[in-house]
């Protein structure tokens, strides 16, 4: 990780001198405090013969940093829990009543998403106490939209139908068009719903892009649960083991 030097700099010279300090004999007073070019040499001696105060102050820096983020990350997933996992207008998988919820960041345009679509159907199935959020962004054009509308309208209107629109939506190899996306909705019975977009959707949509952008997730997929933020397409045994440890968590709380 590089830092600026800027940083490196003051973190530097509050160690080394604080290090300085306690080598030194009884502590001067402001009155006779060390003049600067003392001082200065004092660092440089610091370094010469201490090279570990810098790597030292590097690991306390980037310390500090990925605490500093951590925090921030528990504080954002703390006050926005009911938006991510409890929206109403979001459709959803697996458990009724679950132990553990994944909001799921996704577009029918997506090449990743495809590809860990079958591994979030695996846990659900796997782990029953799990349930999928699905946070639909059309991110991807305008075909995007297009389905996420269909899909969100389906979803607050035939909900039964959902889970069958979204798998042929996805199953398509290559982008969305108009046509593929009107044949996907005579293949599922919901061709009613192609221009007949529920008013909520925009809503939904808004909502789920603006807490993409508050966990600053630049694409998809996107995975929150718990306390952890997955970008990108990542191997079943993580997503595993990541479930099993916060499901471990929520069960000794």
């Amino acid at each position: 990780m590089k830092m600026k030097l800027s940083a490196i700099s003051a973190v530097l010279s509050i160690g080394i001198f604080a290090t300085q300090m306690a080598w030194a004999a009884p502590v001067k007073t402001d009155a006779t405090a060390l003049p600067q070019a003392e001082f200065n040499q004092m660092l440089k001696e610091a370094l010469v013969n201490n090279p570990e105060i810098l790597k030292d102050a590097i690991i306390a820096l980037q310390a500090h940093e990925q605490n500093k983020v951590k925090a921030q990350q528990d504080q954002s997933l703390d006050n926005n829990k009911a938006a991510l996992f409890n929206n109403k207008m979001d459709p959803w998988m697996g458990a009724k009543n679950p132990e553990l919820t994944i909001a799921y960041f996704t577009d029918f345009n997506c090449p990743y998403c495809k590809k860990i679509e079958p591994l979030l159907d695996r846990l659900v199935e796997e782990y029953p106490e799990v349930r999928v959020v699905y946070k639909l962004v059309p991110i991807l054009g305008a075909s995007s939209k297009e389905a996420t509308d269909l899909a969100l309208t389906v979803w607050a209107n035939e909900p039964a139908k959902f889970a069958g629109l979204h798998k042929k939506l996805m199953s398509r190899p290559s982008r969305l068009d108009s046509g593929a996306i009107a044949k996907v909705g005579q293949i599922t019975g919901t061709e009613e719903w192609l221009d007949n977009t529920a008013a909520s959707v925009e809503m939904t949509i808004e909502s789920s892009m603006t807490l993409m952008r508050e966990f600053g997730l630049t694409g998809t997929p996107g995975l929150i649960f718990a306390d952890q933020i997955v970008g990108g397409l990542v191997p079943y045994e993580q997503l595993e083991q990541q479930v099993k440890r916060a499901l471990e968590a929520q069960r000794k709380q």
